[in-house]
């Protein structure tokens, strides 16, 4: 696999936060938000504006560049392994959001949204088990309406690794 330089990840690399096998997590996170994908993070014209205004591109432009950074900003201390299974929740989440919202009307999108919203609106205390399904199911709707992930660009790979993270994830 070939590694694209990640600004957003520079100095958790330089102060040695990163070990090589988290690196490849965050590149294979990063790689997947960006492939299934379609819309942009940041649109071109704000991009150029900040450049314009500021000499430079911002660390974080892209989908991929975005989770990297907030899993490592979040979890770098964690190790190895409990990093590794952060990643692939969220590359699993991604595939999930395909499958569960690709081809469903709008009006699905927007029940899920608002049952979300409920949910998160809940005192924590009082929050059960159909609240945190239905705040999961509203943070894959996001991944699915902000990021434009496109069901038609999962492949093979990816559906491998879908079926035994949840088998893996059932036996743990």
């Amino acid at each position: 696999m070939q590694v694209t330089p990640r600004r957003a990840l520079e100095s958790f690399v330089l102060q040695k936060k990163l070990s090589p096998r988290k690196l490849r997590n965050l590149v294979q996170v990063a790689t997947t938000a960006e492939r299934l994908g379609e819309r942009p993070y940041l649109e071109r014209a704000e991009l150029d504006k900040i450049v314009g205004k500021f000499g430079v591109a911002p660390d974080v432009t892209t989908w991929g560049d975005f989770f990297a950074a907030e899993i490592a900003t979040d979890h770098w201390e964690k190790n190895d392994a409990a990093f590794e299974k952060i990643c692939e929740t969220v590359v699993f989440d991604f595939i999930a959001a395909c499958l569960i919202f690709s081809d469903k009307p709008q009006a699905f999108i927007a029940s899920a949204m608002a049952h979300y919203q409920e949910s998160l609106a809940r005192d924590v205390s009082v929050r059960d088990g159909e609240d945190l399904e239905r705040i999961h199911l509203g943070i894959l709707g996001g991944y699915f309406t902000q990021m434009g992930l496109i069901k038609d660009r999962l492949n093979d790979a990816d559906m491998a690794f879908f079926d035994s993270f949840s088998v893996r994830t059932k036996i743990a």
